[in-house]
């Protein structure tokens, strides 16, 4: 199930943007921003 988020407009427009910029759906473009972000995001450590 997907989450239910609150976007801003703002950041769903820069979003819309790219997606078209680059030739992909906006579907595409949030599944590699946040892929993208995911890989960059540090995790805290396990004890």
């Amino acid at each position: 199930m997907r989450p239910n988020v609150d976007i801003p407009w703002s950041l769903h427009g820069q979003v819309k943007e790219w997606a078209e910029e680059t030739d992909r759906t906006l579907t595409e473009a949030y599944i590699e921003l946040v892929n993208t972000g995911l890989d960059k995001v540090e995790y805290p450590e396990e004890s």
